[in-house]
């Protein structure tokens, strides 16, 4: 069988290393080529292992009239059995392409709830093309699967699937317990991931340093607050790192925190539980499929940096709580969230719809 990825980005994040779990994961069941942002790390990674690629300037403007040709073109040269679109730019575009092919679309979150009117709603058009065209929608919460019903995109006739993501358990590096009063934001630095908030937090946590991964459009704002806010001796940026960089970092955290507007199911939180580093959330989105407040993490419904810094006190400060959430969380994602069972469950879909 011959499957397509296809991915509008490319970028260190949890889209692109789940889209490599995909690739290096079912390559003996499957043949892969993949299609991402020329230049991408996504793109760099799978040539590493063998991954015939394509490059195609996915941002080169918000509508860029050459990519559905392109993209109709390299499905004829490749001819999958299977196309596997994640992420609505991508998504658009492939309908747009009207490609007659089993076509796979994964929602990794629904951001259009964060833009204005007019462009909600012609993301909300966008959205319900791709769904008609898409042969199977795969949600990776709950969350997300109610807000497409919702939204009135899910026509009750269409094959959707809800898979979780999943992580590999067995091949994260072990960490020890780190009681150091040290806290971690891993993510882009973009309106998404709000890192404000994470230095909100920090000013009300005088006593904590922090580390900062990611880069992003809003890089230059957060060096600014950092120096603005006398933050510069307590925060360290590291910029992006790979995948296996970024689990390095996780031996100097005591705590997680994320502070999103908005997610699909980060994977950085289901690698920081199994990994022994309790997380401290916002309860945003699919946030509580993931996290059962004060059993295996917080989760925090006041978005504000003074009750996200009470949640890291929390954690940091009852012993007995921190080795109850540490123990429990690792045993979640061993149950729920493997690796194992999200590849045998996307197998399942590509041998159903081919």
């Amino acid at each position: 069988m011959r499957v397509l990825e296809i991915v509008a980005d490319g970028s260190p994040g949890g889209g692109t290393t789940h889209v490599l779990q995909i690739l290096k994961g079912l390559h003996g069941f499957a043949s892969f080529h993949l299609i991402a942002q020329s230049g991408s790390y996504l793109l760099r990674e799978a040539q590493k292992h063998g991954i015939p690629c394509h490059g195609i300037d996915f941002l080169v403007s918000r509508l860029p009239p050459t990519i559905p040709i392109t993209l109709r073109r390299i499905c004829s040269n490749v001819q999958p059995h299977v196309v596997h679109v994640h992420g609505s730019r991508a998504g658009f575009f492939v309908a747009l392409a009207r490609i007659v092919l089993p076509t796979l679309y994964t929602i990794h979150g629904f951001h259009l709830f964060q833009k204005p009117l007019v462009l909600r709603w012609l993301a909300l058009q966008a959205e319900q093309y791709t769904f008609h065209r898409a042969s199977r929608i795969v949600f990776v919460s709950r969350y997300d699967l109610a807000c497409a019903k919702k939204l009135r995109l899910l026509k009750k006739n269409k094959p959707h699937e809800l898979i979780y993501n999943g992580i590999s358990v067995h091949s994260l590096p072990q960490t020890e317990h780190q009681c150091s009063q040290h806290i971690g934001f891993i993510g882009r630095l973009e309106y998404q991931k709000d890192p404000v908030l994470f230095l909100d937090v920090l000013e009300h946590l005088p006593e904590y340093s922090a580390t900062i991964v990611g880069s992003g459009s809003l890089d230059a704002l957060v060096r600014k607050e950092i120096c603005r806010r006398g933050l510069t001796k307590r925060v360290n940026m590291l910029g992006s790192l790979s995948q296996s960089e970024t689990l390095k970092v996780f031996s100097m955290l005591s705590v997680v925190v994320l502070s999103s507007r908005w997610e699909g199911l980060p994977l950085i939180v289901l690698e920081s539980m199994s990994m022994g580093i309790p997380v401290v959330s916002v309860n945003v989105s699919g946030m509580s499929e993931v996290i059962e407040n004060g059993i295996d993490g917080i989760l925090v419904d006041t978005r504000s940096g003074e009750s996200v810094a009470h949640g890291v006190r929390q954690v940091m400060q009852d012993s007995s709580l921190r080795t109850c959430i540490i123990q429990n969380a690792r045993s979640k994602i061993e149950e729920k969230f493997s690796e194992e069972q999200m590849l045998q469950s996307l197998r399942r879909v590509y041998e159903e719809i081919q």
